[in-house]
């Protein structure tokens, strides 16, 4: 063996690369990975007290999370928080280093951050060596405990987490949401449950975490503070907007397919369900048949709008849902605006949820855009987020699963009750409250933030 490659970072990195993509099962092995990284740090550092950070040196900070993917959502998230950690580090100017996960960048706050360049070709391993860099690591993504999209995912972001801690760095999750998980994931989040500090952004989320060991405070999402600019665009369109967030909610997770991935690269072809390198949406017969039955309701809902004399605008609050607002407009007899991100922006997708007049939602954020900026909005919930946020603003009976039979008529008689005066403002007085007290809990977390950090 030729020890001077077998000891260079980068062809050992490179070669657990080659493992990770040729093995059976890519995202076992990824959490495998991951968790060897973190034992390491844990019996290096074993006796090590948390670094001090050097007095007078900005702090160096590094934001986990999914930004880069033109997912509104993440990218609010971020932008609240880097605007909250300057506020609240200030004078000193922390040195704010970004992992991106895609090239979206369209906000000037979040294009104007460095993004995490490593030479290291293993995921495990460019993470290892950057919360090392950092004197603060800072998971800043809602959707972390959960396979609901990505088991790579979630590890990137808990085991992000977990490596900065065994390393003695400040490590924090930040207004953090849980969901159901896949028994490797749990696993892997029951050895990591001491690893920072988690903060979770309900109550379901904090009770569900606690029974797997994490201690977690209660908090608020991060996007709560972010307030849209005007958009003449959709002003444009009369007083009786109506926003419509469709996603996809049948095609996830995505799981790593190395095999599919290298038949399809040596054909040279591409596949609408690939999703990077390695990875592929789920889909079969029974997920395109829920799929089109959802485009279908989606449709109805947009048609009944317009009959009470709303103007439907269908807003693709992530990239990939400019598809699906595609699916969507094709099957209305009428013509319809879109607004997505890729063709637009980031200020512009959050405008036009946020100056409607109603919503109706699958995406998370799209409701919180809505209730922070006293919008009514209903949700076609695709998994417990958007069931738990209105559950706590008292506001149950204003989401339907997305996949419910009677989802569509659900929504148009919620809708149609805002013409009653009495009916809308009690909304929007409930959306108003919630939305006050989750922004004085995202305070109170900036205060708990700066204590962690001991600056």
């Amino acid at each position: 063996m030729d020890w001077t490659i077998a000891e260079d970072p980068v062809q050992r990195s490179l070669t657990a690369l080659h493992r990770y993509a040729g093995a059976a099962a890519p995202d076992e092995v990824f959490l495998d990975d991951l968790q060897e990284r973190i034992d390491a740090a844990r019996r290096r550092s074993a006796r090590a007290r948390p670094r001090a950070l050097a007095s007078g040196r900005e702090p160096r900070v590094l934001l986990l999370g999914y930004n880069g993917a033109g997912n509104t959502g993440a990218d609010l998230r971020a932008i609240e928080t880097v605007i909250q950690l300057r506020r609240l580090l200030a004078p000193r100017e922390p040195r704010i280093t970004l992992f991106a996960l895609g090239d979206c960048f369209d906000h000037p706050l979040l294009a104007s951050l460095p993004r995490l360049a490593s030479a290291l070709p293993y995921l495990p391993d460019a993470l290892d060596a950057a919360v090392q860099d950092a004197d603060i690591v800072l998971n800043v993504e809602g959707s972390t405990y959960t396979s609901k999209f990505s088991d790579s995912l979630a590890g990137t972001l808990i085991g992000g987490v977990a490596l900065a801690h065994a390393h003695g760095r400040r490590a924090i999750a930040y207004g953090v949401d849980s969901g159901a998980m896949t028994g490797t994931l749990t696993r892997f989040v029951e050895r990591n449950a001491q690893g920072g500090l988690v903060i979770a952004r309900n109550e379901a989320a904090r009770v569900q975490l606690e029974g797997l060991g994490i201690a977690a405070q209660p908090g608020a999402d991060t996007a709560w503070t972010y307030r849209a600019s005007s958009s003449p665009r959709i002003a444009a369109l009369g007083p009786r907007v109506a926003a419509l967030c469709p996603a996809n909610p049948f095609w996830w997770p995505v799981c790593a397919d190395a095999a599919r991935a290298r038949s399809l690269d040596a054909r040279g072809e591409s596949s609408p369900f690939r999703y990077g390198p390695l990875h592929f949406h789920s889909w079969d017969e029974a997920r395109a048949a829920a799929y089109d039955a959802y485009v279908e309701r989606f449709a109805a809902i947009a048609a009944g709008l317009r009959d009470e004399g709303y103007t439907p605008v269908l807003v693709g609050m992530e990239q990939l849902d400019l598809t699906v607002c595609r699916d969507l407009a094709a099957r209305l007899p009428f013509a319809c605006e879109i607004v997505a991100r890729g063709p637009d922006r980031l200020d512009d997708v959050a405008a036009a949820v946020a100056h409607a007049a109603c919503a109706v939602t699958t995406r998370y954020h799209a409701a919180v855009l809505a209730m922070s900026h006293g919008v009514p909005m209903f949700g076609l919930s695709m998994d417990t987020r958007i069931a738990r946020l209105l559950e706590e603003a008292d506001c149950a009976q204003w989401y339907a699963a997305c996949d419910a039979l009677d989802g569509a008529e659900r929504a148009l008689a919620k809708i149609g009750s805002l013409d009653e005066t009495a009916k809308r403002e009690a909304l929007v007085t409930a959306f108003a409250r919630y939305a006050d007290a989750q922004r004085v809990r995202f305070d109170e977390m900036g205060e708990r933030l700066l204590k962690a950090i001991e600056i």
